[in-house]
């Protein structure tokens, strides 16, 4: 049997990105490390407190996605194509919503800054 030892690395890869997803939302719920609620240039977002739920649901869902995907390929043998597109598929998805989520939380924090500077401004 001929082990190709790329094809290895690409599949442990998936284990540490898994642990890094469900370590990153452990510390996010669990220890409150509202720092860790950032952007993917990791800068800390406008309110870390309110997008918190959501950045722990996404590195939950990609970090148990990408183990469920590990475990297909031993128990069903995927084709590599298929096993290292979905997994693609899954970092993509991942990054992408931490990219919207770090541009929804710049334009929230525009639009309240905008308002608040409206209502300040006196009524005529």
């Amino acid at each position: 049997m001929e082990v190709n030892f790329l094809v290895l690395l690409l599949y442990l890869g998936i284990f540490g990105l898994a642990g890094l997803m469900l370590s990153r939302a452990w510390r996010i719920g669990k220890r409150n490390r509202l720092d860790l609620v950032a952007n993917w240039s990791n800068v800390q977002l406008e309110n870390p407190a309110r997008y918190k739920p959501i950045y722990i649901t996404i590195n939950l869902v990609g970090g148990i996605a990408l183990l469920a995907l590990a475990g297909l390929v031993l128990a069903v043998g995927l084709p590599f194509g298929t096993w290292v597109s979905l997994a693609a598929l899954i970092f993509w998805s991942y990054f992408f919503a931490y990219q919207f989520l770090g541009w929804n939380a710049k334009k929230n924090a525009h639009n309240e800054a905008k308002a608040a500077e409206k209502a300040k401004q006196p009524k005529t």
